[in-house]
C-alpha cells in the first residue's frame, strides 16, 4: 500500500483549504449586478444597503419590494423620477410652492427636475423653462432688481411692520435711481391664528440681477432650492459689497415660508423672542436664529427684490 509522502500531503491539505475558503468568502462577496449599481448612485443614502433594499426579506431572494419592483419596472435603471419616488433611498431636495407644486431635484446632472401637482409627477428639462437666451437684457443701470440694503431699519425686531419695510426698501431704490418699480423687503409675517404671509410669494417672478448686472436667480423655484447664491451678488443699492451683514432678518425658512411665531411680532416688536436671518456668507435665507430684542444690535439689514 503507498502512503503519500508529505509533500503530497501539504498540496492536498492546500488544495482543501482553498476550496473551503471559497466556499465561505464567494457567498459574502458576490453582489448582484442590480445592488452594485444602486450602490454606485451619487444620490443614494447611505444608510441603505443590502439585500433588503430591493427584497421584502433583509436577506434577499423571494418577493420584491415597493422599490425593488419600480426599479426592475424601470429596466434598473436609476433614473430621477425613481429617485423622487423613495426619498428614503436617495437624498433629494425639494421645494414647494404655495400651491402645493414640488420641485424635486433628483437629477445628479441638474438637467432635469420632477414636478409633482396633484398626486402626479412629470419630468421637466430645466432648459426649458430658463430665461430665453434670445431675451435682451435692460441697460446695466436700469437692471437692477435686488440689493442688501446700505441703512438698517428699526430697533431690534420692531421694523415697523411689513409696509415700513417695505417702504424702506423703495426709499433706498430711489435714492440710487432705481425707484421706478416696485420694491419689497423679504420679510414674512406670521400671527396666532391668522394666515402667515411668504417672503417667497410678494417678490414677484424674477428673474433678479444685483446692482452690478449679475444674475442672482431666474425665478421663485431657483431662488429658493438654492442654499448659497452666487458669489458677489450681496451688493447695496449703491453696487457696495454688503459687508459686515452677517444678520439679514428674514423670518422666512429655506423654501421661502414664514417661520411660524418667529417674526418678532410680525415685525412689530423688540420684545423677548427671536427671528430667522440670513447670511450672505452662508445660508443666504436661514441661516440661524437672532434675538427680536435691541440690547446690542445694529438697525436691521434687510434683503429687497423689486416686482417685475
Amino acid at each position: 500500500m503507498h502512503t503519500p509522502g508529505s509533500s503530497t500531503l501539504r498540496q492536498i491539505g492546500a488544495a482543501w483549504m482553498l476550496t473551503f475558503t471559497l466556499g465561505v468568502v464567494q457567498p459574502v462577496f458576490a453582489r448582484p449586478e442590480f445592488l452594485v449599481k444602486f450602490q454606485s448612485d451619487p444620490m443614494r443614502r447611505a444608510e441603505v444597503d443590502g439585500c433588503g433594499t430591493c427584497h421584502v426579506k433583509p436577506e434577499g431572494g423571494g418577493a420584491r419590494n415597493d422599490f425593488g419592483a419600480a426599479f426592475d419596472a424601470a429596466t434598473r435603471d436609476i433614473t430621477p423620477l425613481l429617485r423622487a419616488n423613495f426619498p428614503k433611498y436617495f437624498a433629494v431636495a425639494s421645494a414647494q410652492l404655495p400651491d402645493g407644486t414640488t420641485f424635486y431635484m433628483s437629477d445628479p446632472q441638474s438637467r432635469l427636475v420632477v414636478v409633482e401637482r396633484q398626486n402626479q409627477k412629470v419630468l421637466v428639462n430645466v432648459a426649458d423653462i430658463s430665461t430665453p437666451k434670445t431675451a435682451p437684457l435692460p441697460p446695466a443701470q436700469n437692471r437692477m432688481s435686488f440689493f442688501v440694503t446700505s441703512e438698517g431699519l428699526g430697533t431690534g425686531g420692531h421694523l415697523g411692520g411689513l409696509a415700513s419695510a417695505d417702504r424702506h426698501c423703495q426709499a433706498l431704490a430711489k435714492a440710487a435711481s432705481a425707484g421706478d418699480r416696485t420694491w419689497r423687503a423679504y420679510l414674512s409675517t406670521s400671527f396666532q391664528g391668522k394666515p402667515a404671509v411668504n417672503a417667497g410669494d410678494r417678490i414677484g417672478g424674477g428673474p433678479w440681477y444685483d446692482a452690478a448686472g449679475v444674475l442672482v436667480a431666474r425665478g421663485p423655484v431657483d431662488l429658493h432650492t438654492k442654499e448659497r447664491l452666487p458669489p458677489g451678488v450681496f451688493l447695496t443699492e449703491n453696487g457696495e459689497p454688503a459687508t459686515g451683514t452677517q444678520q439679514v432678518v428674514t423670518g422666512t425658512l429655506p423654501g421661502g415660508t414664514a417661520a411660524v411665531d418667529k417674526t418678532c411680532n410680525s415685525w412689530t416688536s423688540a420684545a423677548a423672542g427671536e427671528t430667522l436671518a440670513g447670511d450672505p456668507a452662508g445660508v443666504w435665507n436661514s441661516a440661524h436664529a437672532v434675538s427680536c430684542t435691541s440690547s446690542g444690535q445694529a438697525p436691521a439689514r434687510l434683503y429687497c427684490f423689486a416686482l417685475r
